[in-house]
């Protein structure tokens, strides 16, 4: 099968080996389309990956079963290359698909693979989740205006089969609730191996230069309000007033660090947390691995999935989450994690605090959460996916 992905962005990382090529990885979306696009290669199928590059000039990279096609960026939109050869070159590319398959994170990517697809060749969309409005500047505001209004509908419309993530994500989609007939619900995976490590949680804490007493809480995804850094914060000033070698670690960057930066000072808990800023994966391995909770306390209902829950957990860290609907899919409460009220950093702090209080319920609930993490290996997620190819073509 000869299979077309669409993705804006797309891991520099060596597709037979996994080592990083170049110092740019990009977030879930990135990962879920690197991730699937090697175990298609494994399973024999040929890929062609449609991208941008993070320089000015067009590259191609083949491995045996892919080839990576990265237009020349000519300027960026927040931390987002975008290439106008992107826009024409794919249709003069050679080539032909059986299936096209766009993961709707960033355009213009997914809208030229639903143009590329034409009326003949099946077309997949993975749905990464709904577009959040109402923060940002006037160039985010525009796009995501633009996205709600006009392109996630006509992508949807034209898709043959849409990969939701969870029951939950499509019951909860404004979007999605007219296309139901054309759901398959396919969860994101996790690559269980890249987050062990041969080191013990102390040796992790030194080479992070970490506290070398310090209960680490950690934190990984974009500084943004979609995330709610700001709850875990204050959530903080809570937890070290029981637990004062308590220390929170975000992994990560967004327009809201200086904010986050200045409330830490006023909230007096600036000695207790560590802005890491984007890492390598090497790092961000150790970072789990450094740690004894994983806080993702999310308020909006745009969240879809939570990749870095699966990373968290692989690493066998419990799970404190908000009780959105999304993370139903992934967290149980009291089995491999804990929920807190949405936006509530008291209640945040209470649930962090049941964690650190008693290590037999965190260390059971750590465990709990890698056993179930072996459901989500990519594995299985190609397999599912595979299934809605051959559907689509057999059809």
């Amino acid at each position: 099968m000869r299979i077309g992905y669409f993705t804006q962005t797309f891991p520099y990382k060596n597709l037979e080996t996994g080592d990083l090529t170049e110092p740019y990885i990009g977030g879930g979306v990135e990962m879920v389309a690197y991730h699937l696009a090697r175990q298609m290669a494994a399973r024999g199928h040929e890929i062609s990956i449609f991208t941008t590059a993070i320089g000015p000039d067009t590259v191609v990279e083949d491995y045996p079963g892919i080839t990576v096609i990265r237009y020349g960026r000519r300027f960026s939109i927040g931390h987002s290359p975008f290439s106008t050869e992107i826009l024409y070159r794919p249709f003069f590319s050679g080539v032909r698909p059986d299936i096209v398959h766009a993961h709707m994170g960033n355009h213009p990517a997914p809208l030229i693979g639903c143009l590329y697809a034409g009326r003949e060749t099946p077309f997949v969309v993975t749905y990464h989740g709904d577009y959040s409005g109402g923060f940002g500047g006037p160039g985010r505001r525009l796009g995501v205006y633009l996205q709600n209004t006009v392109l996630c509908k006509k992508l949807l419309t034209r898709a043959d089969a849409i990969i939701a993530l969870s029951k939950e994500q499509s019951g909860q989609s404004d979007y999605l609730r007219d296309f139901h007939s054309k759901i398959r619900h396919i969860p994101n995976g996790v690559a269980i191996e890249d987050f062990c490590t041969p080191y013990s949680k102390a040796e992790c804490i030194q080479r992070l230069g970490l506290p070398e007493t310090g209960r680490i809480v950690l934190f990984v995804g974009g500084l943004t309000p979609v995330k709610a850094p700001d709850v875990l914060i204050k959530a903080m000033k809570y937890v070290v007033e029981e637990f004062p070698d308590a220390y929170l670690v975000f992994v990560g960057d967004g327009q809201m660090k200086g904010e986050l930066v200045r409330l830490c000072r006023s909230s007096g808990v600036e000695d207790r947390v560590r802005f890491a800023g984007f890492v390598t994966e090497e790092e961000k391995t150790l970072y789990y691995n450094a740690a004894e909770i994983f806080v993702l306390p999310s308020v909006l209902t745009s969240e879809s999935f939570g990749i870095v829950l699966l990373e968290a957990s692989a690493a066998s860290l419990p799970l404190v989450v908000s009780d959105l609907e999304c993370f139903r899919a992934i967290v149980e409460e009291g089995y491999n994690g804990v929920c807190a009220h949405c936006g509530d950093p008291a209640d945040l702090a209470d649930r962090i605090l049941s964690l650190l209080k008693n290590d037999e319920v965190r260390d059971r609930i750590g465990k709990n959460a890698r056993e179930k993490a072996e459901a989500f290996r990519w594995e299985k997620v190609a397999e599912m996916t595979e299934d809605v190819y051959a559907g689509l073509i057999g059809g």
